[in-house]
């Protein structure tokens, strides 16, 4: 009988055992999935990803790099760009990530993205002693780990043929009849006078400098109630309620007794001092002076033109000093409050144009000026606030509305190419030049801003240098074959 129960105990150990080992490893899985291990250039490198399934905001890479005899290869440079493709009104979107080594042959680094869906990865790879490679990997936040798409081809192993940008191209000769066939078109590069517009959502809110509360220096009653419900609009000096407080009754025998005294000059102007640091408005003293006799119903006054935002007091409420009775927000002019995307953010400036897109069918557009960016980015969404203040005589933008914002920055004459003439590589940005008598190269530029569907061209390019703005695809592909049968 004790020997059954031994081997029961047994069993069970080892149950608990094999869960415990089931539990270790799959907690560790939750930490990094990584990528099998590839060739690229003279480099073995295998990618893992935290968290398992990338997601909007901060995420981490860790790679591990060795040298084709399988050694760690410590004090290489890598870098990478996460890069989604422009798609419809949607810009082209991009992060980097600087890597750190961590331990022999290991470099993280972390990255952000800024949407959920799927994103390209260059990695690149600089060694003493070894050629550059890049790596281009595939991450989604629909799926777990990261996909080997390509890469500098392995030392010593021939050349893959792809139809991708990465890698080398080689110059081609393309006659007008296969030219034709393809559907290549050309365009030059031109000095333009350009703006670049930056379209984001907005939020209206109220103005927050020109906000007031409502709060009394002395306890008492609410008499009687002249603005009674949260919505209502008052005007400055409008009568919000009466009040009777003892404190006060008193302080107003005092002012009055005072006046009435031929040697009372000093103590009159104490008194009246008195009632005015009380918020009393002068317009209320001169009242009660004329009358000779002091207001057991005293009127409180709006401070500012706008709505009433809060309301804490109903007739015959009893306050205290300093109790918040009402509040009450400005509506003319607004706030609105766009969400900018950080790599839009350097041409936003303070005292430019911000067009407010009508949130109603047939309603024209309004025109504010940005008075503020936010010195800070939301981790979460990569984006930050810059604030318009935007008139609102009629008050048909209420806070809490959704509208567009459309934000113009003039870029001066600067030279300029369409977007579609742009390939990416990585890093690199490759367009196609023209060189005549059907000769095409491929030829690196460094771009600026983007303004409408056109990219200012900061270096790479003359003004009048022809770049292909379509079949371009086609044509890197051909330029890779080329390059690839030479070096074959």
């Amino acid at each position: 009988m004790s020997r059954r129960w031994v081997l029961i105990g047994i069993a069970i150990a080892a149950a608990l055992a094999g869960c415990s080992r089931h539990e270790t490893a799959t907690s560790r899985s939750t930490e990094t999935v990584a990528a099998a291990s590839q060739r690229v250039g003279a480099f073995q490198i295998s990618l893992a990803v935290r968290p398992e399934r990338p997601v909007v905001g901060d995420n981490a890479f860790r790679v591990a790099l060795h040298d084709s005899a399988g050694h760690p290869v410590s004090g290489a440079s890598l870098a990478a760009i996460v890069s989604m493709p422009a798609m419809g009104a949607m810009p082209r979107m991009e992060s980097r990530g600087e890597f750190r080594e961590t331990g022999a042959g290991v470099y993280e680094a972390s990255y952000g993205l800024q949407m959920h869906g799927d994103w390209d990865v260059a990695i690149s790879i600089r060694a003493p002693g070894a050629p550059e490679a890049e790596a281009i990997y595939r991450v989604s936040t629909n799926m777990a780990g990261a996909s080997f798409v390509g890469g500098s081809p392995a030392a010593g192993a021939p050349a893959v043929v792809d139809t991708s940008v990465a890698g080398p191209m080689a110059e081609i000769t393309i006659d007008p009849a296969r030219r034709q066939a393809i559907g290549i078109r050309t365009e030059p590069a031109t000095l333009q006078d350009l703006k670049a517009t930056i379209r984001a959502a907005g939020r209206v809110t109220y103005d927050e400098t020109r906000r007031a509360e409502i709060s009394l220096k002395f306890s008492g009653w609410v008499r009687e109630i002249h603005v009674d419900y949260v919505g209502r609009q008052v005007s400055r000096g409008e009568v919000l309620f009466t009040v009777y407080s003892p404190e006060l009754l008193s302080a107003q025998q005092e002012y009055l007794e005072a006046r009435r005294d031929p040697r009372g000059g000093d103590l009159t102007a104490a008194a009246r001092q008195r009632l005015l640091l009380w918020d009393i408005a002068p317009s209320t003293l001169d009242d009660i002076a004329s009358a000779g006799k002091p207001m057991e119903k005293l009127p409180i006054l709006a401070p500012v033109t706008g709505v009433v935002v809060e309301k804490n007091v109903v007739q015959g409420s009893s306050f205290t000093a300093g109790q918040t009775l009402y509040k009450i927000a400005p509506i003319h002019p607004v706030w609105v409050i766009a969400n900018v995307f950080q790599y839009e953010l350097p041409l936003v400036k303070t005292g430019m144009t911000a067009r407010i897109l009508p949130p109603f069918p047939g309603e024209p557009a309004r025109e504010g000026r940005v008075s503020y960016v936010n010195p800070f980015v939301d981790p979460d969404t990569r984006t930050g606030e810059v604030r318009a203040v935007v008139p609102n005589p009629r008050g048909d933008l209420k806070p809490g509305m959704f509208v567009d914002v459309l934000l113009e920055r003039d870029l001066g004459r600067k030279l300029a190419i369409p977007e579609s003439a742009i390939l990416y590589s990585g890093d690199r940005r490759i367009v196609f030049v023209d060189l005549g008598q059907g000769r095409l190269a491929p030829r690196e530029v460094t771009l600026g801003a983007k303004a409408g569907n056109r990219y200012v061209v900061m270096d790479g390019l003359r003004e009048g240098d022809v770049v292909v703005t379509s079949g371009n695809f086609l044509v890197a592909a051909e330029a890779r074959l080329r390059s690839a049968t030479t070096k074959w």
